[in-house]
């Protein structure tokens, strides 16, 4: 039977932990109520890509970089840029820097997805911007079956069994129907390639650092943009 009450706690864990929003909840969450949050990601990441859209359609009236830039502050903000630390921690990381110095890495990375986000919230189209975010958290799910090291460090992918990697799999591209029919290629596309980046990493880090969630949903993210504006998806 469908458990609507941890459903909506779950939800709200879901919010707690990916944005600023932050709602009380007056008793104790249970396990089944953080797993149920985790299906719900993919609903997360449309609302977000919703109100994304939405700023965006303003480019009919001002300067396309002005808008761009308004929604990747209004990104940033929304999501405490939670995930683009996460990035920023996991590169620094990959390159195991011995001073503070050799963070410059971590550095650039940041700036140039920060580039490429601003660049192409501008190309592609608005409506792409709802399946976006919905692409970053779904394929976090999808793929940490690909992963074969330890997940007990991380906060989403140890609780990824079959049957919410198959629910988000169904809602992401029921989602991506619902948009821009077109819009399944791209998705079907950023999962595959983003399944090789990740099964690579797998295998160049010995350990996974508890950042790099927030890292594949930003990788994940810029893939599917970029794949979007390529095949001029409109």
């Amino acid at each position: 039977m469908l458990d609507l009450r941890s459903f909506v706690i779950g939800f709200i864990l879901m919010l707690k932990k990916f944005t600023i929003i932050n709602i009380n909840i007056y008793e104790e969450p249970r396990d089944g109520d953080y797993v149920n949050g985790i299906i719900l990601l993919p609903i997360l990441g449309f609302i977000l890509g919703f109100f994304a859209s939405f700023i965006s359609s303003f480019r009919l009236f001002y300067d396309g970089y002005f808008v761009s830039i308004f929604v990747f502050v209004y990104y940033c903000t929304i999501t405490k840029t939670v995930n683009l630390i996460d990035s920023y921690k996991t590169l620094n990381y990959m390159i195991k820097p011995k001073n503070y110095s050799e963070q410059i890495a971590g550095i650039i990375g940041i700036v140039v997805m920060s580039l490429l986000y601003v660049s192409l919230i501008k190309l592609v189209n608005v409506k792409v911007l709802m399946i976006a975010f919905v692409s970053g958290y779904s394929g976090l799910i999808i793929l940490s079956r690909l992963i074969q090291r330890d997940k007990q460090g991380t906060s989403i992918m140890k609780y990824c069994s079959n049957y919410i990697i198959i629910s988000t799999f169904i809602i992401s591209f029921a989602l991506a129907i619902l948009i821009n029919h077109k819009l399944v290629i791209p998705l079907a596309l950023t999962y595959m390639i983003s399944g090789f980046v990740i099964n690579i990493i797998d295998k160049k880090v010995p350990v996974l650092p508890y950042s790099v969630e927030g890292f594949i949903i930003e990788l994940i993210q810029l893939l599917f943009l970029i794949i979007t504006y390529l095949l001029k998806i409109k």
